[in-house]
């Protein structure tokens, strides 16, 4: 592939101190031909000073542009990669970290028969660090099993005409953006690629606010599920009511919520405690 340009969409909002570990993870890559772009959703603070103090101390081109009102992560993606040049995109959420070594992994691995290449993610939370996936073994996801649930992970790297010919993030969505935008690159360009070494640094320490704890998580499954669901099995579907009734009623289980499983349901859920998809 040599070193093509890849373009990292970095979005933000309100998250000054995180945004800048972000950068920072992004300015010490090994690769040597990238190009930054902060996509801000109007935070209530001067970014761009923020980022003139960055470029202050690297040659690596950094962009920035800001929505002009409080616009959602699906629009603040959408228009920071508008803006990229790079022939590949990746994206990193401003509270997370790239390895220094995770654009030159995903880039010598990219193969155009797979939709996008995504790496395994180490996650960071108060009580622990772990995998999100098994290290046993890279594994190609194809789109049928991708209609269970996100298997992928927060971010990928795949050519910017992908992003753009397939739509972009969806605005109408809340939560699942991610899980939905890697299933619709797949259904139109083939199965993914999702490589076993940990190059992704997942943040849910901390004390800011993120989508998986928010209300809006409900609607996001809701909404992912009307839009899925004709392509989704039997099985898929009713783990699906599955999910959104036990987020209903605050992760815990009761009859109504235990009847939508069925054998595969729970053969599927055995396997994603152990680490086995």
């Amino acid at each position: 592939m040599g070193t093509p340009l890849v373009s990292v969409v970095i979005t933000t909002y309100n998250r000054e101190k995180l945004l800048s570990r972000a950068l920072d993870s992004v300015l010490a890559q090994d690769y040597p031909n990238l190009e930054i772009i902060v996509s801000d959703d109007c935070s209530n603070y001067d970014v761009n000073l923020l980022i003139k103090n960055k470029k202050n101390n690297t040659n690596i081109p950094i962009k920035c542009r800001c929505n002009e009102s409080n616009s959602g992560a699906c629009h603040t993606r959408n228009e920071g990669i508008k803006l990229a040049n790079g022939f590949f995109v990746t994206g990193l959420d401003d509270d997370d970290e790239f390895t220094p070594d995770r654009v030159s992994y995903l880039v010598s691995q990219y193969d155009p028969k797979y939709s996008f290449v995504a790496s395994n993610t180490k996650v960071i939370t108060k009580k622990n660090v772990h995998s999100l996936f098994s290290e046993k073994s890279s594994k190609v996801i194809s789109y049928q099993n991708s209609l269970w649930e996100n298997m992928i992970g927060t971010q990928v790297l795949t050519e910017k005409t992908r992003f753009i010919e397939s739509g972009g993030f969806d605005l109408n969505l809340k939560s699942a953006q991610d899980a939905d935008m890697w299933i619709r690159l797949m259904k139109k360009y083939g199965p993914a690629l999702r490589l076993k070494d940990m190059k992704y640094i997942l943040h849910t320490e901390h004390e800011e606010n993120r989508i998986s704890v928010s209300s809006n998580k409900l609607n996001g499954l809701k909404n992912f599920y009307q839009k899925h669901t004709a392509d989704m099995s039997y099985s898929q579907q009713k783990y699906a009511r599955f999910k959104f009734k036990l987020w209903s009623n605050s992760h815990k289980l009761n009859y109504s919520t235990l009847r939508e499983l069925d054998p595969k349901c729970i053969l599927f859920i055995l396997k994603k405690k152990m680490k086995l998809l």
